[in-house]
């Protein structure tokens, strides 16, 4: 799977559980975000709605697209593989700002927060 370049890119901004947040529809490869911020994938509904469902730390089926953020997020650990999963409500909890951002705008509006669960960085 061919990821692209964060730096590259030009995100939709995004307000998810509260927090904005970046997002694109593309497989963005991880070691391209800066230190400091966040990345994590997102699945759509199984009746292919174009409803965010669920974020992980990676999403193998149903992709949506990645999202990245300044701040950690809670994600449960997986029983049966080496992921972490938080399941979302596309009505309550997803909100498109009609926003474009790159990751260097997004970073000085919203600087990335002094890490504190170093697991969850990149």
């Amino acid at each position: 799977m061919a990821r692209e370049n964060a730096m590259n890119e030009v995100f939709e901004e995004v307000t998810v559980l509260g927090k904005p947040m970046l997002f694109s529809c593309l497989r963005i490869d991880r070691d391209t975000v800066p230190k400091g911020l966040y990345l994590y994938e997102v699945r759509h509904d199984d009746e292919q709605q174009g409803d965010p469902v669920q974020i992980a730390n990676w999403i193998m089926v149903n992709h949506w697209g990645t999202l990245i953020s300044n701040k950690p997020l809670r994600l449960e650990k997986s029983q049966r593989n080496n992921n972490a999963y938080r399941e979302i409500d596309p009505e309550k909890d997803w909100n498109y700002e009609g926003v474009d951002c790159t990751v260097k705008e997004y970073m000085e509006k919203h600087p990335p927060e002094k890490a504190k669960h170093k697991d969850y960085a990149r």
